[in-house]
C-alpha cells in the first residue's frame, strides 16, 4: 500500500516549467530560508561544502542511483524526483521504514497550541506542534506528536539567553504518543491546549509523513528566534500548504494565525485546562453559587444546593472543574483527601435537563484574537528640557498596555524591546531602554486556584541619579506580589521588587514596591496606573508616578502616557503620546 501511495500523486513538476530544484515544495523540503538550509546535518544536506538547491538535486540523484538502499532515508525526496519525470531506481524493501509508516498513520493531521507559561523560558510564548493521527492495521487508533524542543540546564537568564540566541542549544525532533503531550501540559502545567485540524489531501498527508520519518535523527540546534518548535512546524507544513506565510521569527501564535489566514483549518477542538474552566466560570457563575461551592469543597456545608435550569448546569460545571483542579494540581496528596473528593463528586447535583445545556469555549478567548506579537511605536514625548521623537521595536512580545484580553490572564512578554529618542533641537539620540527580556503577569488571585504575580526584567535602562541626570546601565529586577479583582473589568495589584542597577558611576542594590490597577474600559480603551518608590543604600529615594492609556484600534493602538519622577524635592515631568503598528 505504502508503494501505491508513493506513486499516486499527480506529477505536479512534470506539468511545471520551473526546473524541480527551484520548486517551492523542494525548497520546503531542504528547509531552506534566505537560500541557505536551517538544518546543516551532513546526514540531511548532502552538499554541505558547495550547497545549492540544484546541487542537492542532483547529488541526491547520484546517491539514488549508486546506493539505491539510501532511498530509504529520504522517501520524500524520492518521491519529488519521481513527481518530476526523473528516471529513478525501484523503490526499495525498508523494513524500518515499513514499520514507521504503520505505527504512525496519519488519517488527520493537526496543528497543537499549548497557551504560554510564563514561568517556563522555553514555553513563555507558548508551545506549537503537529500531531498526526490514524487507525494503524491492527485497528488501533494512534495519535502521535511531532515536537521540536530544547531542554533549558540553567536558571541564569543570560546563559539562557547567550544558548538560545547566540550559540544554539542542541534540539530535539520527536514523534512520540501525543497522549504524554496533553497530560503534560494540560494537567502538570494547567495549560490550554487548541487542536487546529487541517484540510489536506492523502497525497500531502503521505509526503508529509515521508519527511518526518526523514527528520527522525537529524541533529538541529534549537535558536529562540529562528528555530524553535513553531519554525520547524512551519518548515514542515510549508512543504502541503505552499501558501503559509511567516516572517522570519515565528512564535507559536504566528504559526496558527499563518495556518489560519492559509484557509486549512478543518475544524478547531479546545481542551480547556482545569484552573482556566475554574477562572472562566467565575465570570458566569452567580456569586452566591459560587459561595456555595466554596463552603461545600471546604467542608462548610455538606451538599450543593438543589438548582434546576441553567444556573443549575453551570453549578455542576464548576463544581466539577474545581475538584478536577484539586485532582490534578496534587492537592489531595493524601488517601484521605482523595477520598473526601471522590465524596465529593459523587454528591454533585445531576439532572436530565443539564443535557439540554452545553459549555461552549469557542467564543470565550482565542489565540487566533490576540494582537500579532511584534510592533514598531513612533511618537512624541514632551519634557521641561526639551521635546523628543521616540521610536520603539519589539522583536517578540506585548506588554501590559497592550490589549490583552484573549490571554488567560493580565501579562507582559518582551523579547528584545529598543527604545530610542532623538531631539532635533539638542542634536541628540538617546536610549530609553533596550530590554533584553521582560516578563511579567498579574494573574488576579482567587479563593478556589490561588494566583501569584510576578514581575522579571533584564536590560539596559536610562537611569536618573539624585540630580536627575540620566545615564544608561544595565539592570536585574525582579519580585513577586499579588493582584486582586475589584470587578470585571478592574485589577488592582501590589509588587515587592528589587534588583540591582550598574552602570561606570552607578553600582547599587535597591528595593522598588509597585502598587497599581489596570482598567479595561469602553471602545478597546485601557489604563494602567502605578506607584513605584525606590530606595537605595547611599541614594536618595525616588518616587515614580506613571498613567498609561491606550485605545486599540485595527492592528495598531494609540498609547498616551503622563509621568512624575520626584527626587528630594526635584522632580522631572514627561507625557508622551505614540502610535503602535502590530506586526
Amino acid at each position: 500500500m505504502f508503494v501505491w501511495f508513493l506513486f499516486a500523486c499527480n506529477s505536479a513538476f512534470a506539468r511545471d516549467a520551473v526546473p524541480g530544484w527551484q520548486h517551492d515544495r523542494w525548497l520546503s523540503l531542504l528547509h531552506i530560508k534566505n537560500g541557505t538550509p536551517t538544518i546543516t546535518d551532513p546526514a540531511f544536506i548532502l552538499t554541505q561544502d558547495d550547497f545549492s538547491p540544484e546541487l542537492e538535486w542532483q547529488a541526491t540523484l547520484r546517491l539514488f542511483a549508486q546506493q539505491p538502499q539510501a532511498i530509504c532515508r529520504f522517501p520524500a525526496r524520492y518521491r519529488l524526483l519521481q513527481e518530476s519525470g526523473t528516471s529513478l531506481p525501484e523503490f526499495p524493501d525498508c523494513p524500518e521504514y515499513r514499520v514507521f509508516l504503520q505505527r504512525v498513520p496519519v488519517d488527520q493531521v493537526s496543528v497543537i497550541y499549548a497557551s504560554e507559561n510564563l514561568t517556563s523560558p522555553s514555553s513563555m510564548l507558548g508551545h506549537a506542534m503537529l500531531a498526526a493521527e490514524g487507525v494503524r492495521d491492527d485497528g488501533f487508533y494512534a495519535r502521535h506528536s511531532v515536537s521540536f524542543f530544547t531542554v533549558l540546564d540553567s536558571i541564569n537568564p543570560i546563559k539562557v539567553l547567550w544558548e538560545t540566541l547566540i550559540k544554539g542549544k542542541e534540539g530535539f525532533f520527536l514523534v512520540k504518543p501525543l497522549r504524554a503531550h496533553f497530560e503534560f501540559y494540560n494537567l502538570a502545567e494547567q495549560r490550554n491546549v487548541w487542536r487546529y485540524e487541517l484540510d489536506l489531501d492523502a497525497g500531502q498527508r503521505a509526503l508529509l509523513q515521508d519527511h518526518l520519518w526523514e527528520l527522525r535523527s537529524v541533529k538541529m540546534d534549537y535558536f529562540f528566534h529562528t528555530q524553535n518548535c513553531a519554525t520547524v512546524s512551519a518548515d514542515l507544513l510549508r512543504l502541503v500548504i505552499p501558501q503559509l506565510t511567516t516572517g522570519d521569527w515565528v512564535t507559536p501564535i504566528d504559526l496558527v494565525k499563518a495556518v489560519n489566514r492559509s484557509g486549512k483549518i478543518k475544524s478547531i477542538e479546545i481542551t480547556p485546562a482545569a484552573k482556566w474552566r475554574v477562572r472562566m466560570l467565575e465570570d458566569t457563575v452567580p456569586q452566591e453559587l459560587q459561595d456555595a461551592v466554596y463552603q461545600w469543597q471546604q467542608g462548610e456545608i455538606d451538599k450543593l444546593p438543589q438548582v434546576g435550569g441553567e444556573d443549575g448546569f453551570l453549578l455542576r460545571e464548576m463544581a466539577s472543574a474545581v475538584l478536577d483542579y484539586r485532582e490534578q494540581t496534587g492537592t489531595d496528596d493524601t488517601e484521605q483527601s482523595r477520598k473526601k473528593t471522590a465524596a465529593l463528586r459523587q454528591s454533585i447535583p445531576d439532572s436530565p435537563e443539564f443535557s439540554d445545556y452545553e459549555l461552549t469555549l469557542d467564543h470565550y478567548r482565542s489565540p487566533l484574537k490576540t494582537p500579532e506579537d511584534a510592533h514598531y511605536s513612533f511618537g512624541y514625548q514632551s519634557t521641561e528640557k526639551t521635546d523628543w521623537l521616540s521610536l520603539q521595536w519589539l522583536a517578540v512580545g506585548h506588554g501590559i498596555e497592550d490589549d490583552n484580553r484573549q490571554y488567560f490572564a493580565e501579562n507582559e512578554l518582551k523579547l528584545f524591546d529598543l527604545s530610542l529618542r532623538a531631539s532635533p533641537q539638542r542634536e541628540a539620540l538617546r536610549l530609553n531602554h533596550l530590554q533584553l527580556y521582560s516578563a511579567r503577569s498579574l494573574t488576579p488571585w482567587d479563593r478556589f486556584t490561588g494566583g501569584i504575580s510576578g514581575d522579571f526584567r533584564v536590560g539596559f535602562y536610562s537611569l536618573a541619579d539624585d540630580n536627575l541626570q540620566r545615564q544608561t546601565a544595565f539592570n536585574i529586577h525582579g519580585g513577586v506580589g499579588i493582584t486582586l479583582a475589584a470587578s470585571a473589568d478592574l485589577r488592582l495589584y501590589a509588587l515587592l521588587n528589587g534588583g540591582w542597577y550598574r552602570n561606570n558611576d552607578a553600582d547599587f542594590l535597591y528595593a522598588e514596591p509597585e502598587v497599581g490597577a489596570y482598567l479595561y474600559e469602553v471602545f478597546g480603551m485601557k489604563s494602567w496606573l502605578r506607584y513605584q518608590p525606590r530606595f537605595a543604600p547611599d541614594r536618595k529615594t525616588q518616587q515614580q508616578l506613571t498613567l498609561t492609556h491606550s485605545i486599540a484600534l485595527d492592528e495598531s493602538a494609540l498609547i498616551a502616557e503622563v509621568s512624575r519622577l520626584a527626587v528630594d524635592g526635584k522632580y522631572e515631568h514627561a507625557a508622551s503620546v505614540n502610535w503602535r503598528w502590530y506586526f
